[in-house]
């Protein structure tokens, strides 16, 4: 198959490849003549960076006039890039052409619904976790921006790329944003949507660089975005084992059957008079934060609480404790939401 310098070749996968003549790119990392690929990505794009032969078995899906971010990416080569975008508008893809591109480079993964670890979880590539407990910044943005600098104060490669989530409509996702901004302090700020960058401060938008964004024929519909969190959930849990902790490394002090002091504040897992507190459903189940050694060490699912502790499904091995979040999820990985009320 002959390939054509100026178009991008947008590609599903996963399938094999062979250059027979010339030189291609694939996510920023050049595939040279002869040289043979196994791709497992899901779709990809194939970048010519000269008129090449290749040899395959993947799927061309589209055809369209090269987007321009292999050369954009080999401009930024220190400092911190913050990429802003809706969802499917190719932020992480993006991302990873400048990590590819960088060898001292690192990604922030600030999506928490569609995270390359887990869902609810910010990570970094080189390891560093944080527990969120939400598949939306919108639940606690501040604490979203928090936890992004904890990771980002703790990197110390020339380059740091922040792949945010997809959030971007509404006045609370404009102050998300525009906080993040002003806390994390990036030297390039990538954006995929230009609407959200004409309420930015002028100051702010002599950062900003536009650039194209995946057409919408890529895009995953919300019930894809749910099925990849499952499949997270699954994979991730599939050589768990059970281990039990204490009542206080979870929910604070036990007084009663079904009764906790957490944080000064009386906890309740069953309504029954009198109320004081707050009251938890659907607690069973729920995904925690791991912590080991004063760090997020990985997640795991309360399965059981009774008189010798609560009981906690997770592949983590050392356990000192654990952080409740806000998602619970049934024997299918399928989430529903911890409800928190006050008494």
């Amino acid at each position: 198959m002959l390939v054509k310098k100026g178009i991008d070749y947008i590609t599903k996968g996963p399938c094999k490849l062979t250059v027979v003549k010339g030189r291609i790119l694939i996510k920023g990392i050049e595939i040279n003549e002869k040289e043979y690929k196994q791709i497992n990505e899901e779709s990809f794009s194939i970048v010519p960076k000269e008129e090449s032969e290749i040899d395959t078995d993947c799927q061309i899906l589209a055809e369209i006039p090269h987007l321009g971010w292999e050369e954009l990416a080999s401009q930024m080569s220190g400092g911190k890039v913050l990429l802003l975008g809706n969802t499917d508008s190719g932020k992480s893809y993006f991302s990873d052409i400048i990590h590819n591109m960088n060898k001292d480079s690192v990604i922030i993964d600030a999506d928490v619904g569609q995270s390359r670890y887990l869902p609810t979880f910010i990570s970094s590539t080189s390891g560093i976790l944080e527990f969120f407990g939400d598949v939306s910044p919108s639940r606690n943005y501040r604490l979203h921006i928090e936890l992004i600098g904890k990771i980002l104060d703790n990197e110390k490669h020339s380059l740091t790329i922040i792949d945010t989530d997809g959030w971007i409509r509404g006045y609370k996702a404009f102050l998300h944003k525009l906080y993040m901004i002003y806390e994390l302090d990036p030297d390039f700020i990538v954006s995929f949507d230009d609407k959200i960058v004409d309420y930015f401060p002028s100051n702010i938008r002599k950062k900003v660089i536009i650039v194209k964004k995946i057409p919408p024929f890529l895009e995953r519909s919300r019930a894809k975005r749910i099925s990849y969190r499952i499949s997270k959930y699954k994979k991730y849990f599939e050589k768990a084992s059970i281990i039990t902790i204490e009542y206080e490394q979870v929910l604070g002090k036990k007084l009663a059957e079904g009764l906790f002091v957490g944080f000064d504040e009386p906890l309740q897992l069953f309504h029954e008079e009198p109320c004081s507190g707050y009251f938890i459903e659907e607690l069973l189940g729920g995904l925690v934060g791991i912590v080991n050694e004063g760090k997020i060490a990985g997640a795991g699912i309360i399965k059981e609480i009774n008189q010798d502790g609560v009981k906690i499904l997770t592949p983590v091995n050392k356990v000192q404790g654990a952080i409740l979040g806000n998602i619970s999820l049934n024997e299918e990985f399928k989430e529903r939401r911890i409800r928190f009320s006050k008494c």
